[in-house]
């Protein structure tokens, strides 16, 4: 059994970029369920201001070596096809590593190998997060209780499968604790030395608006940066093709999917509203239009206005 103290391998996609998502074994850490840690613990660690104290034990890695086990069983005894999946949530920076996904039935499989007290209720917790991503309504929790001596072979009397029931209310209650723990992270960030109860009044109705808008305030300008090359190079290409089909006199080109005309050259008038109002003021009052502007907000980073 020494193999079960030692430094064992660990699925790359559970550790890296664990201060960017949140995960299922985050979750039950938000609600307040783990006896392992504080939300204010795992912010440190998200925050980074803290090293994640994720590492390997010989309960951690029994599961992983029995894992691979149940699920075989489970597939077998069931004509089921169950397998690891991973699921990311990009917009509210979550992922999920499911022990098993069956595509053709859509049910989930989490399993858990556990002593004589199983916690079922961070058990679901995870499960619940995982059925609202994967956008399924049932899921089966299969609890292996691990033998004293850690004994490595598969006893089907050690094994209970339960299943597990999708709970909108109680889903909606975990996405509004992560995404209250984000705020508290992003606060975290701002002011490494806070204390844990000046991080716990983060997270109110404002926080969360604010927290909204510069999410998506930051992901509309890196858009905005590609589209301004995409601009770019879209009307260097436009001058060189006008040129080629001026050059060999070409006035239009069909593709199938766009049709592309060569326009002669034209003039336009418009009015100089700069010039006018100062030579003909009253002209310009004349004709000047009032309209009623809605009040908004206005943002800005470093660089300078953002919108």
């Amino acid at each position: 059994m020494s193999n079960l103290f030692g430094v064992e391998k660990v699925d790359p996609n559970v550790t890296e970029n664990r201060n960017v998502y949140v995960g299922g074994s985050d979750v039950p850490v938000i609600l307040g369920l783990s006896k392992y840690k504080t939300q204010y613990e795992l912010a440190k660690e998200k925050a980074e201001i803290v090293k994640s104290d994720f590492q390997s034990n010989p309960y951690i890695n029994y599961g992983n070596k029995m894992e691979p086990m149940i699920r075989e069983y489970i597939n077998t005894v069931n004509s089921l096809h169950f397998r690891p999946e991973t699921f990311v949530d990009e917009e509210n920076w979550i992922r999920s590593n499911v022990d098993g996904y069956d595509e053709d039935t859509g049910l989930l499989l989490e399993i858990k190998t556990h002593g004589a007290s199983p916690t079922i209720k961070v058990y679901e917790a995870q499960m619940q997060l995982y059925m609202k991503q994967m956008n399924i309504d049932v899921g089966w929790l299969a609890m292996y209780k691990r033998p004293g001596d850690f004994d490595l072979e598969f006893d089907r009397e050690n094994l209970q499968i339960k299943e597990i029931e999708r709970d909108d209310d109680y889903i909606q209650k975990i996405l509004d604790s992560i995404e209250t723990f984000w705020i508290r992270v992003q606060a975290l960030k701002d002011n490494p030395e806070m204390n844990e109860n000046e991080f716990y009044t983060y997270g109110n109705d404002v926080d969360k608006l604010v927290a909204n808008v510069q999410r998506f305030e930051i992901q509309m300008l890196e858009l905005n940066k590609k589209i301004e090359k995409l601009k770019y190079k879209q009307k260097e290409y436009r001058e060189l093709l006008y040129q080629k089909m001026e050059k060999d006199d070409i006035k239009k080109i069909d593709t199938g999917e766009i049709i592309v005309t060569r326009m002669l050259p034209t003039t336009r008038k418009s009015i100089d509203s700069t010039k006018l109002k100062k030579e003909k003021p009253e002209v310009y009052e004349a004709y000047v239009k009032e309209s009623s502007v809605k009040g908004s907000i206005r943002i800005k980073e470093s660089s300078g206005v953002v919108n």
